[in-house]
């Protein structure tokens, strides 16, 4: 617990990287209530099997209500008790854009701010051309989220990764190589991480922003194929 953004003012448990995960480990990183109360069944069920799970848990999403101002989006229902999240099922927020956004935790969040924040600058007509998908089984690549990317013909994919930028530092970029080396990736695509520094206390620069998300993504977009 306490992974990226803390509910204190900022992180003073981790330097937000996931060096090392050791094979037969399960990892998730949930977004929001509803998707951690499903897969948390799912844990206990494969851990009873036999399977180790891990949670990393952002704690700026426990108490996280509102997406934008105080539109109380970030609310959701408890589940159903037969409802279930596997580790290979993912979140989409749109399923008909011409762009994806891929990432987990916190980053799900920023995502959506900085698409609000695209239709504001002008850099696209309407949300709806940038498709989101929220990918918290970072172990291992879902197989949702392979299906997604089969099944569409997205122009570009931007990759968003809370963790560290640099060589073992986040999740994000061995699952660009597993999607390249499988040929669903467009030719488009771009990588953006957290820098690749110290996190000073009670402070939240050194975190992915929303300016990151912005930046990289017109970059991408407007760079040759």
């Amino acid at each position: 617990q306490g992974f990226d953004r803390g509910v204190f003012g900022g992180n003073f448990h981790t330097h937000n990287m996931m060096t090392h995960i050791p094979p037969g480990v399960d990892v998730v990183c949930y977004s929001n209530g509803l998707d951690y109360a499903r897969g948390f069944r799912n844990a206990i069920t494969q851990a009873r099997n036999g399977r180790v799970v891990m949670f990393v848990d952002c704690t700026n999403l426990l108490n996280l209500r509102h997406l934008n101002e105080n539109d109380r989006g970030w609310e959701t229902a408890y589940p159903a008790y037969d409802e279930v999240m596997s580790f290979h099922d993912i979140r989409q927020f749109g399923d008909s854009g011409k762009h994806l956004i891929i990432t987990y935790g916190n980053g799900v969040v920023t995502a959506l701010r900085a698409r609000r924040a695209l239709v504001e600058q002008n850099a696209i007509g309407h949300e709806s051309e940038i498709d989101i998908i929220d990918s918290p089984y970072v172990s291992d690549i879902p197989n949702g989220l392979r299906d997604a990317l089969s099944n569409a013909s997205y122009d570009a994919v931007l990759f968003c990764d809370i963790c560290k930028e640099g060589p073992g530092s986040n999740i994000l970029s061995s699952t660009i190589m597993g999607l390249k080396s499988t040929g669903i990736l467009p030719k488009k695509w771009e990588f953006v991480a957290a820098p690749r520094t110290y996190n000073p206390l009670g402070n939240v620069v050194t975190f992915l922003n929303e300016e990151d998300i912005t930046r990289s993504f017109k970059k991408m977009i407007s760079s040759a194929t």
